[in-house]
């Protein structure tokens, strides 16, 4: 499904060479929870803006669905983020002006959905979420908690085969960063989706079916136990 080859990203500052990715390498299959643990500075972001095309890579290759994605022109990455990813990030992003249903529609009509099958979308995963009561409401009337669960309704909501977390339970206390992470959990093994998700929380970074640590921009396999209970009544935090 996403697949990086030997993937570099070098960045420069006047004479200085940052390599952000260095050589990271990492097969995630199809409907898989793939976690990725590493401090700030480490290249997680940079990870996931690769995969998503919102930045190039320096040498290397990433397929998507077995096919070469370096080359591909701005118009395709943007098709390939409508039609194909979702992505939540550990700053909400939520419009400020509009409320949680019109933000979680958002991607419906970027797609030219019509109004009633938007409607009747937004309000089947706000409910999915736990926010149904809460769909009139603007951001600043929700708790960050809330406005997180926004996020991933609207990352969801056109039914993407790929999830990208970025941090998102940085924002948040470790009691709603659990919550959120059993719900990412959730939706995604529901739906099939392939999830992402780069965190600095081995809490966290422990409910993936696989697991991966980011040091220095290179990517090692990292076994942790699963403390995790999905679903249930623990989270445990490191």
């Amino acid at each position: 499904m996403i697949k990086l080859e030997r993937v570099c990203k070098e960045y420069r500052r006047g004479t200085v060479v940052i390599r952000a990715l260095d050589e990271a390498t990492i097969n995630i299959g199809d409907g898989e929870f793939c976690a990725v643990m590493g401090p700030s500075g480490s290249g997680k972001s940079t990870l996931l803006n690769v995969i998503a095309g919102l930045d190039t890579i320096s040498s290397g290759e990433i397929f998507l669905d077995g096919q070469p994605v370096r080359g591909s022109s701005d118009a395709e990455w943007t098709r390939r983020r409508r039609e194909w990813m979702g992505m939540v990030f550990q700053s909400f992003h939520l419009v400020p002006g509009l409320t949680a249903s019109e933000n979680v529609g958002l991607p419906l009509q970027f797609n030219g959905q019509s109004s009633t099958f938007i409607r009747q979308r937004v309000k089947e995963v706000l409910e999915m979420v736990g926010l149904g009561h809460r769909q009139n409401h603007r951001p600043s009337e929700l708790s960050g908690g809330e406005q997180q669960r926004v996020a991933i309704a609207r990352a969801v909501v056109h039914r993407p085969r790929v999830l990208l977390a970025d941090e998102p339970t940085g924002n948040l206390d470790s009691h709603q960063g659990a919550e959120i992470v059993e719900l990412l959990h959730r939706i995604a093994k529901a739906a099939g989706q392939t999830v992402i998700l780069v965190t600095h929380s081995e809490a966290a970074a422990r409910v993936g079916d696989t697991l991966y640590a980011l040091q220095d921009g290179q990517l090692k396999p990292k076994s942790l136990p699963q403390l995790a209970t999905i679903g249930g009544s623990r989270m445990e935090s490191s």
